[in-house]
């Protein structure tokens, strides 16, 4: 049952209903109808939230004032439009707690949480570090009703460091290389740092950091250092590509040449699409 009113030839469904009570105006959240014995309702207050453009990190407690949770809300991200974070300690959307009544969610768009950051090169023969996990899309704070038509993943996992080199070769310097940096996961996982180490009897590459991921794209590792000369070189591991999203990040690879390997660090796991919380969902 719900409430129609005829304007203009057409019954439309109001947006706002009040009633005169005490000689004030007041606006009705809830309307019931006695039918048959029993109470039936037959209209409950709607607002509707439109998220139109790029949010990094909403939160709807917070852009929802508190007579927009009186009662039912729809929130309508629309097609094209993403919902992401940069921290992966944020979800890209929170649905707070503080809708009275049913908060239904419409994705025509993207939620995305956040990538996870590469891990650094390895200096001389030690391990890269690892790649950081990513970040949740969508955490619930209450139970809502989910009407998915887009896409919900969580941010991709960051890259390995490039484990370091060493060679000690009979007729020179100890040789010295340092891993590539990871690449960070989308979205906008940080990139992961070179190590600098590059020395012996000559540096023929420096180890480059890894990429930063961006909004719509994984960040790639960075190439590792080689040193040496003529008599033999040592190279370095090169950091792992960050992960997409919903995706983990590669590992780095291991020093490469030189009789003292580094071991490349684990790529960082993909983060949570939907974090119920505690809580129910419907729909998608």
């Amino acid at each position: 049952m719900s409430l129609h009113i005829k304007d203009g030839g057409t019954f439309k469904e109001p947006v706002k209903v009040e009633v005169k009570d005490g000689g004030a105006w007041k606006e009705v959240i809830t309307g019931s109808i006695k039918d048959g014995g029993a109470w039936k309702p037959f209209y409950q207050r709607k607002f509707t939230y439109t998220v139109s453009s790029d949010v990094n990190k909403l939160d709807l407690d917070t852009v929802l004032s508190s007579d927009n949770k009186l009662g039912d809300v729809d929130v309508v991200i629309n097609s094209g439009v993403y919902v992401y974070s940069d921290s992966t300690s944020t979800p890209a959307l929170l649905t707070g707690s503080g809708v009275a009544g049913v908060l239904t969610i419409i994705n025509n768009g993207y939620i995305y949480g956040a990538g996870g950051s590469g891990g650094n090169g390895g200096g001389s023969a030690a391990n890269g570090s690892s790649g950081g996990s990513g970040g949740t899309a969508l955490k619930l704070e209450k139970n809502i009703t989910l009407d998915n038509n887009g896409s919900i993943l969580g941010g991709g996992g960051g890259g390995g460091g490039g484990g370091g080199s060493t060679d000690d070769q009979s007729f020179s310097d100890r040789d010295h290389a340092g891993g590539g940096g990871g690449g960070g996961g989308q979205s906008f996982g940080s990139a992961g740092s070179r190590n600098s180490t590059c020395s012996g009897s000559g540096c023929e590459r420096q180890s480059a950091n890894g990429g930063a991921g961006t909004k719509t794209g994984a960040g790639s590792g960075g190439i590792g250092a080689i040193a040496g000369g003529s008599r033999g070189t040592t190279t370095a591991g090169a950091g792992g590509s960050g992960g997409t999203v919903g995706n983990n990040g590669s590992s780095g690879q291991s020093g490469q040449s030189g009789d003292g390997l580094g071991s490349g660090g684990s790529g960082g796991s993909a983060g949570t699409a939907i974090d119920n919380n505690g809580h129910t969902r419907t729909g998608d």
